[in-house]
């Protein structure tokens, strides 16, 4: 029988994840389909429900619902518990486990990015991903941590002038040329780390890299995140050759992970 992986949210048309995962799969020699699940929030209860039937292994969550998910499930993960959001479901038997693969990817993404810690970093953005970015800056040393949501970005341009990062958690530039900090705000000592990873690299990594800052994608965090998901629902390493090959077919050879 074949199982099923699901990815949860709306507006994902554009998700790398099927063509990821499906990869890994593949070469493990697992019987698994993994697709898209794009709903209404109206629907969510009944797809978390689906989700503990037989035929599932688990399921990725995106935005809007990584925080939904939370109540919806039998246990949750220590950085579910610290986070109130979730990005992995794992059926277990009769239950259904939340997890947070998020967090550690994008902790090892800023490491690679920035060796050096400290200083103001402002975080684009108040969703789920926006609370793992804050929560990886905090274990790595950061400790002025300025998120704003998009309703209070009046001020975004002073922020930026004494910030020694910004971090883009906000779906602005997917699928699209657009950016939401204009180039003339960017400095070479303004590190940038975007989320958005289709296009890759996107419109505001570009332009970071144009005026000599360090600049990083999303790729890399997806990759890393698909990985630890993969391992939570098999209990395998994660083939991560074959996951980077099949992410770069997607995204392009230019997706830096």
């Amino acid at each position: 029988m074949t199982r099923r992986v699901v990815l949860l949210g709306q507006g994902i048309g554009y998700s790398a994840s099927p063509a990821i995962h499906n990869a890994a799969f593949a070469v493990a020699g697992i019987d698994v389909e993994y697709s898209l699940c794009d709903i209404g929030a109206e629907e969510v209860m009944r797809a978390v429900e689906e989700i503990r039937t037989a035929d599932y292994l688990g399921a990725n969550v995106t935005a809007p619902y990584k925080r939904t998910v939370c109540s919806l499930v039998d246990r949750r993960s220590d950085d579910v518990q610290r986070l109130g959001v979730a990005n992995t479901l794992v059926h277990i038997g009769a239950q259904l486990i939340a997890y947070n693969t998020d967090l550690a990817a994008v902790r090892e993404e800023l490491a690679d990015l920035l060796p050096q810690t400290g200083g103001t970093a402002v975080i684009l953005g108040a969703g789920g991903a926006s609370a793992a970015v804050q929560a990886a800056l905090a274990d790595l040393g950061w400790r002025d941590l300025r998120a704003i949501d998009r309703g209070h970005w009046a001020g975004i341009e002073d922020e930026l002038g004494v910030a020694d990062l910004v971090v883009n958690a906000t779906p602005i530039g997917t699928g699209s040329d657009e950016s939401p900090v204009p180039p003339a705000w960017l400095r070479p000592d303004l590190a940038v780390f975007d989320l958005v990873y289709r296009p890759s690299p996107s419109r505001l990594v570009r332009d970071a890299r144009a005026t000599g800052a360090p600049a990083r994608g999303g790729a890399g965090m997806l990759l890393r995140q698909a990985a630890a998901s993969f391992t939570l629902w098999t209990g395998l390493p994660a083939p991560m050759g074959p996951m980077r090959e099949a992410m770069r077919r997607e995204l392009g050879a230019s997706a830096d992970a």
